[in-house]
């Protein structure tokens, strides 16, 4: 049996490294970028309308900051998964990207490592087998 690609919304308003990411992610093949947000406005409507499986979120977003993107996004469906990242090593950004509902924290260095993949796959797999079955 196999998985299906999991469903990536990357929001990053830097044309560059959004290129890389999703390039990378598509071609580790257990991917599938369904939208790229450039603004935090567009993150929270794109969410909505594409339903992925993960939100990666850069939290210097323009417009609504990552962290109130993802505020909202949580406002709207409390079992979103999103995982912030940024270039900060500030623990106030964890704990405000927590207190959000960010699901996972990555730091901005690891979009261009080759684990990228691996990091997101495992972060995805801890959040799935988190949440509680409604029944």
């Amino acid at each position: 049996m196999t998985e299906s690609p999991l469903r990536i919304l990357l929001c990053e308003d830097d044309d560059r490294l959004a290129e890389l990411v999703a390039s990378s992610l598509e071609t580790d093949g257990r991917f599938i970028v369904v939208g790229r947000a450039r603004t935090g406005d567009e993150a929270v409507s794109f969410a909505a309308e594409h339903a992925p499986d993960v939100v990666l979120m850069d939290i210097g977003m323009p417009g609504l900051d990552g962290i109130d993107a993802t505020r909202a996004i949580h406002a709207r469906d409390r079992g979103q998964h999103v995982v912030i990242y940024t270039g900060s090593d500030e623990y106030d950004d964890v704990s405000r990207a927590d207190e959000a509902g960010a699901a996972g924290f990555l730091h901005k260095e690891a979009l261009t490592s080759p684990d990228l993949a691996d990091a997101i796959h495992v972060l995805h797999a801890n959040y799935v087998s988190s949440v509680p079955d409604p029944d």
